[in-house]
């Protein structure tokens, strides 16, 4: 198979390396010191991306947007994601759940919505699906009747009414529009009680909690939403009532998804978030072997030492070959050859596993010097890489493992 980048893919990716390392590493590093997370959100970064392009660039042409393809999102984020992770995590929700504007929703919904995201360069769109009690795990493994999410949309005439929490949401608080899934049957098992919905920031009833004030991936805001009796019309439902189970963006995961290889095949769950996160696993990687080069120890550089040098091997084939998972996945789905949906879970619990030990070993090969952000961002990375572990673990993909793939 040829994995050769086109032409048109190698100008993106150049211009994106350089917009990430000569403007969103700088401005990150300085938005990552500032101990309120609201003080993080990075704003200019977003208007700059938008001009780019890079916002709405999993938009097909036809619709307004660039129409990137599924590789060339991929290699987007990789970039992104070696400059700063959750800026790139800013970038990776729209990629997720934009193209739900042209392919999911009905003809009233996407003439409604659609144009206010092309046109509003700070217009971010976000998954609302995490609860206090209903994580990943609740949500994708357990159907038992009256499990997992537990906020409630009701229907009141012209409106539904609805009531809970969601938390962790990422781009929460900034975001204009809510991908929100809530119970339209509190009792029955989820995958026939859950029902999707457009929520607008704005929305009576509707307000943000508290921002969370991680320890890495600061750029990108994770809040608290709050619904107290928030009303939005009847006509705000996507789709129908109770056949949400396994829509999530990015191709979801419950049984009732279509896992058939054809054209309507969703794209591997998880696979663009991994990407970010290769993209800063590979920094790590990158800025230990420029030290390693510069540090002058017993009259040489310590990469003349032959256990520092095997172990930026190591890093290396390791990166190398998550580089070859990502692309494989990305280029077979966009192909439609020997695709698995289940490719993109299983590479972000690769990348997972690689991207601790990589970033443990590069921190640790920098010694006193990666203890802080002032003269080398390795420390940051690593919390960034940290921060990234949640979702589907290796527990959760080996049950997966063992799902039907029809």
């Amino acid at each position: 198979m040829d994995f050769r980048f086109t032409e048109e893919q190698e100008m993106t990716r150049e211009m994106v390396r350089d917009f990430a390392q000569n403007e969103v590493k700088p401005a990150a590093i300085e938005l990552d010191r500032r101990p309120n997370p609201e003080d993080c959100i990075p704003w200019d970064l977003i208007k700059k991306a938008s001009k780019l392009g890079l916002r709405t660039a999993a938009i097909p042409e036809e619709w307004g947007g660039e129409g990137a393809d599924y590789v060339t999102l991929a290699l987007i984020l990789e970039e992104l994601g070696a400059a700063d992770h959750g800026f790139a995590s800013i970038i990776r929700g729209c990629y997720t759940e934009s193209p739900r504007l042209v392919h999911e929703l009905s003809p009233e919904q996407r003439d409604e919505f659609l144009p206010k995201f092309l046109q509003d360069d700070t217009y971010l769109i976000a998954l609302a699906r995490t609860e206090p009690d209903a994580g990943t795990d609740s949500h994708f493994l357990y159907d038992e009747p009256g499990a997992s999410i537990q906020t409630y949309a009701e229907r009141q005439g012209d409106e539904y009414v609805i009531n809970g929490t969601k938390h962790f949401i990422s781009s929460g608080g900034v975001a204009k529009l809510y991908f929100l899934y809530a119970r339209t049957d509190k009792k029955g098992p989820i995958s026939t009680s859950l029902s999707l919905f457009l929520v607008p920031s704005d929305t009576p009833g509707f307000s943000i909690g508290r921002f969370h004030n991680k320890f890495g991936r600061r750029l990108l805001p994770n809040a608290e939403l709050v619904f107290q009796n928030a009303r939005i019309p009847a006509r705000y439902l996507v789709g129908k009532e109770g056949e949400a189970w396994g829509s999530e963006g990015e191709g979801g995961g419950g049984p009732q998804r279509d896992w058939s290889k054809g054209p309507g095949a969703p794209p591997p769950f998880g696979l663009l978030g991994a990407a970010v996160n290769l993209g800063t696993v590979r920094a790590c990687y990158e800025e230990a072997l420029k030290y390693c080069r510069e540090r002058i120890q017993g009259g040489r550089p310590i990469i003349q030492q032959q256990h520092v040098a095997i172990d930026l091997a190591r890093m290396k084939v390791q990166i190398e070959a998550a580089r070859s998972l990502l692309y494989r996945a990305a280029w077979s789905w966009q192909a439609k050859q020997d695709y698995d949906p289940k490719m993109g879970m299983l590479f972000k619990a690769y990348v997972d596993e690689i991207g601790v030990q990589i970033a443990s070993k590069a921190i640790g090969l920098f010694g006193g010097m990666g203890t802080g952000d002032d003269d080398f961002p390795i420390s940051k990375y690593l919390r960034d890489v940290y921060t990234f572990l949640h979702g589907f673990s290796t527990t959760e993909v080996a049950y997966l493992i063992g799902a039907p793939t029809e």
